[in-house]
């Protein structure tokens, strides 16, 4: 069984390698990845139907789905776009720093509730006018951008690591306010701060 499973895993890992090399396995998906080796699983005998099932986390799951209405009615509602544009009057006046500032808070939190790539498909427009608006090197924006939506630390619902370890670790939602706000903080300091120096 150990040995199906080192095969099975291997299998999908290197199909979906090759689907991002090459055009021709542009189907071959995550998902679709992931289907094969539950089939693979089940035909050699590593797994189960019924462990499959038992391995499943109902709340974790429940969580995962109903983070994808909450995001689709923050975008419907054009709330990030109206808080992305607030914050960047407020925090303006404090310069480059400022601007960098604004647009981490905005990748952050909305990167806490929703996927980071459609906050970066959101929040890129915002960033590119800011950017030529405060005088702002381009480059300099992208990598804030970039570095705000890959950090978060404060929500379990805000990546896909962040709930696999809630069940492990009997985590809740205190848990990652608790510590993860601390990190938040730090993290977007450092980068906003980072960011100012090298660009100036």
């Amino acid at each position: 069984r150990s040995f199906g499973a080192v095969i099975g895993a291997a299998a999908a890992i290197g199909i979906f390698v090759g689907s991002s090399m090459n055009h021709k396995l542009a189907n071959f998906t995550l998902t679709c990845n992931l289907i094969i080796l539950m089939i693979f699983f089940l035909a050699t005998g590593t797994m189960t139907l019924h462990g499959m099932y038992s391995a499943v986390n109902s709340p974790v799951l429940l969580t995962m789905v109903g983070a994808f209405p909450l995001g689709e009615a923050i975008q419907s509602v054009g709330l990030d776009v109206w808080a992305g544009k607030t914050l960047i009057k407020v925090f303006a006046p404090l310069g480059n720093f400022g601007c960098f500032l604004a647009i981490y808070l905005v990748c952050a939190v909305l990167s806490n509730l929703i996927s980071n790539i459609a906050v970066i498909a959101m929040v890129a427009p915002v960033s590119v006018q800011m950017a030529a608006a405060q005088n702002v090197p381009l480059r300099a924006m992208v990598i804030c951008t970039t570095l705000a939506t890959s950090a978060v630390f404060t929500f379990p619902i805000g990546h896909q690591t962040n709930l696999m370890v809630v069940p492990l670790g009997n985590y809740g939602w205190g848990d990652f306010l608790k510590v993860g706000t601390m990190f938040q903080i730090l993290h977007g300091i450092g980068c906003c701060f980072l960011c100012t120096v090298m660009f100036h």
